[in-house]
């Protein structure tokens, strides 16, 4: 006999007359119908499936109630299948302590024979009433299975997007916090640089004037010391730019930067400065992104990378530079997660002793190095950090299995490339002769260095120490305006250019500073700009710039 759960009522009555009786009236019922033939059957048919169970006295009398407790104990908690008992109301045969054990270990329901169909009959449809009221109990709790399944999967779901989520919040804050340090930093360093460019133009303006003092018969002794002064200078000069580029305090001479050129002569700025065995190699995406960034700036940071690495080699690795576009947010660039938009990325990996977590977190603070004393200055990863940040974009370090990871992010350009040819700029034979010249500076220093300097080049120069005086002086006889950036009153460099070119738009104008608060007021201006400390030739080459720009724009305003 077959054993599946299948829906159905089972019979098991031993008389014969009693099975054919049962089965008539169940099926009447439309209900299906299973005889079993020994107790065996009768056992395995009691399962979760089972509608009802009839069964006779002389059934009853071949079972132990011990194995029928224990088929019935196996049902699940909503079960309790009805039992459908009949019996002669005197039997001496039957013994009467089984009937009393009936109700202690199932849901035994009693009809004493000869019983009539009409209580038969009810009997059962009571029985099939609870049975299918367990089937609904059953049913609803599968439901209530599924539904806790589903909310506990849909909670463990939320819950990781939460954790992912509070990680990520984690990140960006803990950038903030790094970047409102580094900006702190930027701000001290920025104005320390300040106050040594000034300093460092004095003295470059000197030693300038000295040579010139002396002329060519200079005792040898006095050159070399004279060489001495140039050589601190210069040295002090770069020390500086690397401070402003770290607090991103300086102008940057932004383009639109053909990234695939760009790194083609990136690769052969590296390969001559690092020694040979240091290997370098370039991956370039396929059609990579323009960026705007200042490409001098560019190369400076990627210099100063690869010395970097070169160091932590001993001279003796690989350097690998790969160039990606990158849409941001993007979670294989976590270091980025606070920059929205599209970025070109550039990473440097070399295959050095990697770098532990607690360097990398002050790498890129200025002053901040690892090296032996007189090794290096601690200000070359501050530029790139510097550089980074001011070109909207960012730098990051990230510690690889075997290696260092430095990268550099900066932003999308939409603009065209403009390619622009280079002219070398021709001196006037008699240099600035006969210029009348309106300089404004505050610091009396740099203001008597820079005017022997401008009147050694034959310039006329007029010397007032702020923009407020400068704005009062006749400007009708004036050819230039060179004037500082940084200075007490109510108008500073940036503002009094801008004035000028509202009210004297043919006049040159050209600025110098060795600190900016905000680089990028000097956006939309037409000036030329000198970075100090400066040198006779480079204010030479900026004042015939400004002229000769100037004088283009008045011809093409005739025109």
């Amino acid at each position: 006999m077959e054993t599946d759960k299948v829906p159905a009522v089972i019979i098991f009555a031993p008389v014969l007359g009693d099975s054919a009786t049962l089965r008539a009236l169940i099926e009447v019922e439309q209900v299906g119908v299973l005889l079993c033939r020994d107790k065996n059957e009768f056992y395995a048919l009691l399962n979760d499936s089972t509608l009802a169970a009839a069964v006779t006295e002389e059934g009853l009398a071949q079972c132990s109630l011990d194995e029928l407790s224990e088929c019935l104990r196996r049902q699940p908690t909503w079960s309790d299948i009805p039992m459908l008992l009949l019996a002669d109301a005197e039997n001496r045969n039957i013994d009467t302590g089984r009937f009393a054990r009936l109700s202690e270990i199932g849901n035994f329901t009693v009809l004493t024979r000869p019983a009539t169909r009409l209580a038969i009959v009810m009997a059962l449809r009571s029985a099939l009433r609870t049975r299918r009221l367990q089937f609904d109990l059953r049913d609803q709790l599968h439901e209530m299975t599924d539904h806790a399944q589903q909310l506990e999967s849909l909670v463990g779901e939320r819950t990781a997007r939460l954790e992912q989520e509070v990680l990520g919040r984690r990140r960006v804050e803990h950038a903030l916090v790094e970047a409102r340090r580094l900006e702190s930093l930027g701000r001290l360093t920025g104005g320390i640089a300040h106050d040594f460019n000034n300093i460092l133009q004095v003295i470059a303006g000197s030693e300038t004037l000295l040579r010139m003092l002396l002329g060519g018969a200079v005792d040898p002794r006095l050159s070399r010391s004279l060489d001495g002064i140039r050589r601190a200078t210069t040295h002090g000069a770069t020390l500086t730019q690397q401070l402003l580029a770290y607090a991103r305090r300086q102008p940057l001479a932004s383009i639109v930067i053909d990234m695939q050129v760009h790194m083609d002569s990136s690769l052969e700025l590296l390969q001559r400065m690092l020694p040979s065995s240091v290997q370098v190699s370039l991956k370039i995406a396929p059609h990579i992104w323009s960026v705007l960034a200042d490409p001098t700036q560019l190369d400076a940071a990627l210099l100063n990378i690869a010395s970097n690495a070169r160091d932590a080699m001993d001279d003796v690795g690989t350097i690998a530079m790969d160039s990606a576009n990158w849409t941001l947010p993007d979670p294989m660039m976590p270091e980025a997660a606070h920059l929205v938009g599209e970025f070109v990325g550039i990473l440097l990996t070399d295959s050095g002793p990697g770098m532990s977590g607690d360097t990398a977190e002050q790498a890129f603070e200025p002053f901040f190095t690892t090296k032996a004393v007189g090794k290096g200055t601690g200000l070359g990863l501050s530029q790139v950090y510097g550089f980074a940040v001011q070109s909207n974009g960012t730098a990051f370090i990230r510690r690889e299995n075997a290696g260092l990871t430095v990268g550099i992010l900066l932003p999308r350009s939409q603009e065209k490339i403009v390619l622009v040819e280079l002219n070398t700029l021709e001196k006037r034979s008699d240099g600035l002769a006969g210029l009348n010249i309106l300089y404004v500076e505050d610091n009396p220093d740099v203001a008597e260095s820079t005017v022997a300097l401008l009147q050694s080049l034959g310039a006329i120069v007029y010397h007032v120490y702020n923009a407020d005086t400068a704005r009062e002086s006749d400007l009708s006889a004036i050819d230039l305006v060179f004037s500082d950036v940084m200075m007490p009153g109510k108008m500073d460099g940036v503002e009094f250019a801008r004035w000028l070119a509202t009210g004297h738009p043919n006049l040159a104008v050209v600025l110098t500073s060795g600190f900016m608060l905000s680089p990028e007021r000097l956006h939309g201006l037409d000036v030329q700009f000198v970075r100090k400390p400066f040198v006779i030739q480079t204010i030479n080459e900026a004042i015939l710039q400004a002229i000769r720009k100037n004088a283009q724009g008045k011809r093409r305003s005739i025109d």
